[in-house]
């Protein structure tokens, strides 16, 4: 009990003080506790407004990463095409030493080429010297020569042209007539065709070529005979005095028989269809026979008909006669080919009819007859 009271007055004696002095150390502590919780919250509220900015960041981060998986990724591809294409890149860099020794080679080319444009300027120099002593030479001898009238008129005039006339048209009717003779003659046998009984026989059918020569005695004399009417009637009427009227008949003559043999092969064979054949044809051979402008004046399709058309040769055949030119022989030999063509092919269809007709069998002609073509 003694050493409790002692120790109980010991401890109010110092414990006391150092109770007094904790609890104002504490005291001191809770103040230095509130500044801090203070700058704390502070801090929190600052940490608060950068998570955004951290969030963002953190995307970005993570995208950056994809990006240089990728990017890994492709290195790792090119590094292996590069592998592959290593023999290429060594062709490559092989062929650009070639190219460079090449280049080489062309600049010492170039190098001696300039050596000889030096040497060419020397020459043009040279040539120009020797030129402007030359043009001073040839001034001193112009000075020198006689310059009178007559040298004067040899140098304005110095060709006489001479004109020589191969032919003469005395006026535009002769000029025409080749083409407006051709067209008469033309549909004089397609008129004549028409109103003549080209298929019709009498008696006893005995060959078809006797039926064509029973026509053709009276086809041929009558193309003629047209032809002599032509020519006659426009030397009477019209004045129409060619050059050579001999050639005129005989070309009037041949182009009518002619025409007359083509008319009585499409009569023959398809009767009033064949005369409405021809007349297109003549329309055709209108345009194709260049009778009223020349070729180069003409459409560009006249080109591929005038060397087939019979109007070109008759034309040309008659203005030849006309006007005393060229020889009209090739022409009249062209007509030939026409005639003797265009007579077998109607004796063979007159050959064809009479035998038919005599087996009993149905021909063309009855046929256009019936449905009234013929």
């Amino acid at each position: 009990i003694a050493q409790a009271a002692s120790g109980g007055a010991a401890l109010q004696q110092q414990g006391t003080a150092v109770l007094r002095q904790g609890a104002a150390q504490l005291n001191s502590g809770l103040d230095a506790l509130v500044a801090g919780s203070g700058s704390l919250k502070d801090g929190m509220s600052s940490l608060n407004g950068q998570l955004p900015a951290l969030t963002d960041g953190v995307g970005r981060l993570q995208q950056g990463t994809k990006d240089l998986k990728d990017g890994t990724t492709q290195l790792v591809t090119g590094a292996d095409t590069l592998t592959r294409n290593s023999p290429a890149l060594n062709e490559g860099a092989a062929a650009l030493t070639d190219g460079a020794g090449q280049i080489q080679s062309g600049a010492q080319q170039l190098a001696d080429g300039s050596g000889e444009l030096a040497d060419g300027i020397d020459q043009l120099t040279d040539g120009a010297n020797t030129l402007e002593s030359s043009l001073a030479d040839g001034a001193d001898e112009i000075r020198s020569t006689n310059t009178g009238d007559a040298v004067v008129d040899m140098f304005a005039a110095p060709v006489v042209t001479e004109e020589t006339q191969m032919t003469q048209v005395p006026n535009n009717g002769h000029a025409m007539a080749p083409y407006m003779m051709s067209v008469a003659l033309w549909v004089g046998c397609i008129a004549f065709s028409l109103m003549y009984p080209l298929t019709e026989y009498a008696g006893k059918l005995k060959s078809g070529t006797a039926w064509w020569l029973s026509k053709a005695s009276v086809l041929y004399p009558i193309a003629i005979l047209q032809a002599l009417v032509m020519v006659g009637a426009l030397h009477a009427i019209n004045g129409f005095d060619p050059g050579r009227m001999g050639q005129t008949l005989l070309v009037a003559c041949v182009a009518s028989v002619t025409f007359m043999s083509v008319m009585y092969f499409f009569t023959n064979l398809l009767g009033k269809v064949g005369s409405f054949l021809m007349l297109v044809f003549m329309v055709i051979q209108l345009a194709g026979s260049v009778g009223t402008y020349p070729l180069e004046l003409s459409g560009s399709f006249v080109k591929y008909l005038h060397d087939w058309v019979p109007f070109t040769y008759t034309v040309t055949a008659f203005r030849r006669a006309i006007c005393a030119g060229e020889d009209v022989t090739g022409c009249l030999a062209y007509l030939a080919v026409w005639l003797v063509v265009f007579t077998l092919l109607t004796i063979l269809v007159f050959a064809v009819r009479a035998k038919r007709i005599k087996a009993e069998k149905p021909t063309l002609m009855v046929w256009l007859e019936e449905h009234h073509l013929a």
